[in-house]
């Protein structure tokens, strides 16, 4: 995850804890279509196939930090 951007890991982060991508955009003050590009950007730069992996992937990669 050290390649994304700091906005991307906050997005990846939050979907992570579960946060829908309209909840994560409301929060952010952006609009969903950020978000959605935020979300496509992590996934390419971490070959992951959809959302769900790179939530997956964030959340245990966190937990190997703690």
């Amino acid at each position: 995850m050290s390649r994304l951007t700091r906005r991307e890991q906050e997005v990846v982060r939050l979907l992570a804890q579960g946060r829908k991508q309209t909840d994560i955009a409301r929060q952010l003050c952006v609009s969903p279509r950020t978000i959605e590009a935020h979300v496509r950007n992590a996934r390419a730069k971490t070959n992951s196939t959809s959302a769900f992996e790179l939530a997956v992937r964030a959340a245990i990669e966190s937990q190997l930090k703690e």
